[in-house]
């Protein structure tokens, strides 16, 4: 079995800074503004190497004709996105690449060392201390907003032994959430469900299986992870902690439509995008990446079965999606027991916990809460929006295997697959909704169409007092049919825009208050919100707070 990294962040090298806005315009052109220095004079101010633009990672367009969504344009990102930029640390390889290319500092030194090899110009990478020296360095430049590591965040898993699936029907999920009777819904308006929509897949790619949707409903993606890899293809590689056909299992509960196994939205198109080898371990860039790249090519829905620590960058790339129409669905997560009362951690993970993506929680067959003393679990909160079956979900496993699935990644494609079912079936209606209003509209009839199920009560959402909830399972289980039923209306209520959230720093006191959003953060608040995430992780190991932090902030916390 091959080894994989230690739970905990890893950091790349790299560090990604948004910059200051400039003007009235919504483009930053730093090399264009004589009052302003280039990326490269802040970069050597700090001690860093400038790389360039954020969105230069981004793929070609790949644009397939009728393959592609036939509503929404390419999408190419701007404003507050256009203002994110990569430095790099001395001594941790590469230059600045020309578009497209796969950056030095990707995640490819952390993916060669799970696979059990070396990677050349990475060995080790850099130590907290250099990062977080380099961070205050770069914030402490008047030209700088924000800035944040690239880092590769291992979530701890533990050997336990799983029993046998339950013996359920293969698709009783599927008759739990109502969607053959949603299905009859499209035969009776006669059109095919799902069709029309381009829903993209944030996971560890896909490979061939006789239930994956064809070359007519299928792109063959992008990797970003692996960057010289041609398309979207899991390499199947195994060993602990990594996720071998994991992509192929929630691409089918998404969108499959075989004779032998079923998906929720049938016959809507998927873009794949492998940001992983495995869900236990997710790079703040490539997951970044993979949210615009499939804004850029017309995504209405994404579907994200992973998640990791408290990024801006991802916050910008979950408003930029949200801005331009399109519904992100995200795994609460998943955790272990360890032993006595003793867990890793159970709380909602980035990107779910924002406010603009739809948090997924799992609810067993016998409507309980998806929690167990002997074996993996699902997290929940007061985040969760809705819940959806697992575990004891058949899973379609290459090459041509079918076993029973687990985790709030096998809820997840469930609730995106109903989020593409609506907008499908409402689609004339919502032709002339602004692209804010299709979001919302359509997370509405998801939420009010969801089924009071369960032993637990419901009650008043304190910021909605309209909408029932739960921690365990949000505003109830899907219920496709339901959500069908319920009728697009316009004039709702926006998320607020999404940020990290800093409750705890003001709990704990570090640096100057901060207002929840929009206000200005210093260097070592930034720190200690990852340090705290990083701690979380890394709880198998009893690690403390002292020993994931920089000499300056120990010193600040006055720790041992």
């Amino acid at each position: 079995m091959k080894a994989v990294l230690p739970p905990g962040v890893h950091y790349t090298g790299e560090i990604h800074v948004k910059l200051r806005e400039t003007g009235s315009g919504t483009r930053l052109a730093m090399a264009r503004a004589p009052s302003r220095r280039t990326l490269t004079a802040i970069a050597r101010s700090a001690g860093v190497r400038a790389v360039g633009a954020v969105v230069d990672g981004l793929p070609a367009p790949t644009f397939r004709g009728a393959r592609m969504s036939a509503d929404l344009p390419r999408v190419v990102p701007g404003g507050e996105l256009a203002r994110w930029h990569t430095v790099k640390l001395p001594g941790s390889g590469g230059s600045k690449k020309p578009k497209g290319a796969r950056p030095s500092g990707a995640p490819q030194g952390v993916a060669m060392a799970m696979r059990g090899s070396a990677a050349p110009a990475m060995p080790a990478g850099p130590s907290p201390d250099e990062v977080w020296n380099a961070v205050h360095a770069l914030m402490e430049q008047p030209e700088v907003e924000y800035a944040e590591p690239d880092a590769v965040l291992v979530h701890p898993t533990v050997e336990l032994p799983e029993p046998p699936g339950k013996n359920f029907p293969r698709d009783w999920h599927l008759r739990a959430i109502r969607a053959p009777q949603a299905w009859r819904l499209f035969e009776k308006a006669g059109r095919l469900p799902g069709e029309g929509i381009l829903i993209g897949h944030l996971d560890t790619g896909w490979s061939a299986h006789p239930a994956v949707p064809g070359p007519d409903r299928l792109l063959p993606g992008v990797d970003l992870w692996d960057r010289h890899r041609p398309d979207a293809r899991d390499p199947l590689e195994s060993g602990m902690g990594l996720s071998p056909g994991h992509g192929t299992a929630t691409l089918c509960l998404l969108a499959a439509n075989h004779e032998d196994y079923q998906g929720v939205a049938t016959y809507a198109s998927v873009l794949p995008v492998r940001v992983s080898p495995s869900v236990v371990q997710v790079g703040s860039h490539a997951l970044a990446l993979g949210i615009l790249h499939c804004v850029s090519q017309g995504a209405q829905v994404i579907s994200i079965s992973m998640g990791g620590l408290p990024s801006r960058l991802w916050a910008d790339a979950v408003n930029h999606a949200y801005e331009q129409g399109v519904v992100v669905c995200a795994a609460a997560g998943n955790h272990f027991p360890l032993g006595g009362s003793l867990r890793t951690p159970t709380s909602v993970v980035y990107p779910a916990r924002f406010h603009r993506v739809l948090a997924v929680s799992g609810i067993t067959q016998g409507l309980k809460r998806y929690r167990f003393n002997d074996r993996m679990s699902g997290n929940d909160g007061p985040e969760v929006d809705l819940c959806a079956p697992t575990p004891d979900v058949l899973w379609a496993l290459p090459p041509e295997d079918y076993r029973p699935g687990r985790g709030t990644s096998t809820a997840t494609p469930q609730v995106a697959g109903a989020a593409a079912l609506w907008l499908s079936y409402h689609r004339q209606t919502l032709e002339d909704f602004s692209p804010v209003e299709r979001v919302e509209a359509c997370r509405r009839a998801l939420l009010l169409g969801a089924s009071d199920v369960g032993p637990y009560p419901y009650h008043p959402r304190p910021e909605e007092p309209a909408r029932k909830y739960n921690e365990y399972f949000g505003d109830g289980r899907l219920n496709v049919e339901a959500t069908l039923r319920i009728k697009p209306i316009r004039g709702l209520q926006p998320q607020p825009r999404d940020d990290v959230s800093w409750a705890l720093l003001k709990l704990l006191g570090v640096g100057r208050p901060v207002a929840p959003a929009g206000a200005p953060v210093d260097a070592d608040q930034v720190e200690l919100l990852w340090a705290t995430h990083t701690v979380g992780v890394q709880r198998a190991v009893q690690t403390s707070i002292a020993s994931v932090v920089s000499e300056r902030l120990r010193a600040r916390l006055e720790l041992p």
